[in-house]
């Protein structure tokens, strides 16, 4: 998961990191973990994050946040 691109889809949702990490259902340390791209998320935590902000996991995959 690009941590860049991460990041874009949460500034487009409008949601700070806390909000974001309580609707996917994790602690706030570990969704700035993702972020910040020291960690990758499990393919579930994966679509949880891509549900929450209205994307796909190939999305947040990409090279390019235009393509969120």
């Amino acid at each position: 998961m690009k941590s860049s691109i991460l990041k874009a889809a949460r500034e487009q949702s409008g949601k700070t990191q806390a909000q974001a990490a309580k609707e996917i259902g994790i602690a706030k340390n570990a969704y700035q973990r993702y972020e910040r791209g020291g960690v990758t998320p499990n393919v579930v935590t994966a679509i949880k994050i891509a549900k929450t902000f209205n994307t796909t996991v190939e999305k947040l995959w990409s090279n390019s946040a235009e393509t969120l």
